[in-house]
């Protein structure tokens, strides 16, 4: 059944040839299914491994959820990928995409930003209305132009914690549950990560049925990143900007508030409160970033947090008045406040004995934040993903390190037998892809570094005519070669675009379209970037992306494995490197048409160790240290003949 689905997808498509590997992983994915097994599946690039999973789900007629790394991935399953397999095998289901709330527009946030702004309306918010009157899904990916960080964003979506639910004025045609009825509906959900632990987590909590259907398989894509996203999704924050606007949100409601005997009472306490909460945050801005809240700076900490948490719960006690408990705007303030004295409480005031959770200070823009993650998250994972009685298929192009699964299986949760698949990629690697380790690039840190690697993404995109995409490790690195960048690139006709200027998907649209171009970009361009042969024909890593050595987790899960009498580098260090330049090179070879150049500006790849076995983790490229040889690289296959 599965070969004549992939043998009808050539009628669909055109010129098609299922790959050995494909038919491998479908016949693989359809025999866990049928005898309801888990699955771990490394799929090189290439594989075809989205329609190996999509085809045998269809045929097996159960209902299914695909939970994607990235919003890019979801639109692209569901909007090349499905179709394309619905087409093969003939059958009808219904569809669906949810993302989280923060994706779409809240009418009501966005009725009242414009109240504010009734005389002038920026940009911004007159596009942000247009797409709400006409849009069938209020996805915030229609409103182009719009950078990912702009501050209009958060006035105009709405969170857990200021939604109103179906209090709310505008529920009926409210976006995200038009979008959360469509997927209740549907056969077939393709969600993200993150919304799939937010199903757990409702579950967990309510004991009862989640924000996502009952389905039968389970398929985590890019299955390398789940570990990363459920340690942020189950851990605690409490952030001064989420205080303070909780806070300003209060005070704006005292006018309309329904019992005007308790409106003095709650000023007064909102005129301590205020003054509280910036004594609390003017402490935590006082550490480093990175700062671990433990011992003297939890100590330190202590006292405002109490006087906050303090005044927060009196507000509370005033939300139980009769008038105010039965009103839905101050129901959800209840609740509202609720949840940040409970973050108070798990972020700045652990238990005594170990809760096996790492806390640090992190500076944002314009706001100070204090973080709780989880160190391990196999147990969690444990209790929830792998607690249903679901087929679960895992996949990735990178989940072992040098045909290893161990890392994977140790991270996700998963036992020891749990069946593993390794697909090789079907590129020839040799004839399309080049890796470059120049000869003189100076080390990470040293003086003279910062110009040599700008320099030499300038001879690259020269020599490349363009289609040059460089991933940097940090924002500092971006931003020096940033400015180095483009006063060089000008003479040469190219236009230089750089991650945060504008939503992801408008970038990538225009650094095809605007060729000769050079993107510059940090690690949220590492995976899930598809771009065309002729568009793309260089990779440009600047240095192995080994997470930083001060990071609380990496540091919490160091001192882990080491009691457990393991090396750190080698067990934890290491994969994360590898994993990580995998999915750098694994940009650049999509198609047997793309071609190009991988540049890995780090010499410790050939210094070090631990060199070799990064170097072995990559596809079998052919390498060289030579510029020369590059150059020519790239001249006979732009100018052939």
């Amino acid at each position: 059944m599965i070969t004549a689905d992939l043998a009808a997808l050539d009628q669909v498509l055109g010129d098609f040839e299922a790959r050995p590997s494909q038919v491998h992983m479908a016949a693989a994915v359809a025999n866990a299914i049928a005898t309801q097994t888990d699955l771990l599946v490394e799929a090189g690039t290439g594989t075809g491994k989205t329609l190996a999973y999509l085809l045998p789900i269809l045929a097996s007629g159960k209902r299914a959820l695909i939970a994607t790394a990235t919003r890019h991935l979801q639109t692209q399953i569901l909007q090349n990928d499905i179709p394309v397999a619905l087409a093969a095998t003939g059958v009808t289901r219904e569809v669906a995409v949810l993302k989280g709330r923060s994706n779409y527009l809240c009418k009501l946030r966005l009725e009242h930003r414009l109240a504010q702004s009734r005389y002038s309306l920026p940009m911004a918010l007159m596009a942000a209305e247009s797409v709400a009157r006409h849009s069938q899904v209020g996805d915030r990916s229609e409103l182009v132009g719009i950078a990912e960080d702009d501050p209009i964003w958060p006035e105009i979506t709405s969170t857990a914690d200021n939604c109103l639910g179906q209090e709310c004025p505008h529920q009926d045609t409210c976006f995200v549950l038009q979008a959360r009825r469509r997927a209740m509906a549907a056969d077939l959900i393709v969600v993200n990560h993150h919304l799939l632990f937010a199903d757990y987590a409702v579950r967990e909590r309510w004991e009862q049925g989640g924000i996502l259907p009952e389905v039968g398989v389970v398929v985590i894509d890019e299955a390398h990143g789940l570990a990363d996203t459920a340690s942020a999704f189950f851990g605690s924050s409490l952030g001064e900007r989420r205080v303070g606007n909780l806070l300003a949100d209060l005070r704006l409601a005292l006018p309309n508030l329904p019992d005007s005997l308790l409106r003095e009472p709650m000023r007064t306490l909102l005129d301590r409160a205020d003054p509280a909460a910036l004594r609390l945050f003017a402490l935590i801005r006082l550490q480093p970033h990175g700062q671990t809240v433990r011992g003297r700076v939890q100590d330190a900490l202590a006292s405002p947090a109490v006087e906050l948490a303090a005044l927060l719960a009196e507000l509370a006690e005033m939300m139980q008045e009769p008038m105010l408990a039965t009103d839905p705007l101050w129901h959800k303030f209840d609740e509202s406040l609720f949840a940040v004295q409970q973050d108070i409480e798990r972020v700045l005031f652990p238990p005594r004995s170990e809760d096996g959770m790492v806390r640090w200070v992190e500076h944002r823009r314009n706001d100070a934040i204090v973080i709780a993650r989880p160190v391990d998250v196999a147990p969690i994972l444990k209790r929830t993903l792998l607690a249903e009685p679901v087929v679960r298929i895992f996949t990735s192009a990178t989940l072992a390190v040098a045909g290893d699964f161990r890392h994977a299986r140790e991270k996700l949760g998963l036992p020891d037998d749990v069946p593993t698949l390794s697909l090789p990629s079907p590129f020839d690697f040799p004839r399309q892809a080049l890796l470059y380790v120049p000869e003189a690039i100076p080390d990470p840190f040293a003086p003279d570094r910062d110009a040599r690697v700008a320099e030499t993404i300038l001879d690259l995109a020269v020599a490349a005519g363009g289609g040059t995409m460089a991933l940097f490790s940090s924002r500092r690195a971006l931003n020096d070669a940033l400015v180095r960048l483009r006063p060089e690139l000008a003479p040469y006709g190219m236009e230089l675009l750089a991650q945060g200027e504008a939503p992801r998907e408008v970038l990538l649209e225009r650094f095809v379209l605007s060729q000769p171009a050079v993107l510059l970009a940090t690690m949220g361009f590492w995976q899930g970037v598809d771009l065309p042969a002729d568009a793309l024909r260089v990779v440009v890593v600047d240095k192995i992306p080994f997470p930083p050595p001060d990071d609380p987790l990496l540091v919490a899960r160091t001192e882990q494995l080491r009691a457990q009498g393991r090396d750190a580098f080698d067990d934890l260090s290491i994969p994360l490197a590898a994993t990580a330049l995998r999915q750098g090179f694994g940009r650049l070879i999509r198609s047997q048409r793309h071609w190009g150049v991988v540049a890995l500006l780090d010499p410790r790849l050939l210094k070090r160790r631990y060199g070799q076995k990064l170097l072995d983790s990559l596809p079998p490229a052919k390498r060289t240290r030579k510029f020369a040889d590059v150059r020519d690289f790239l001249t006979e296959r732009l100018h052939p003949g």
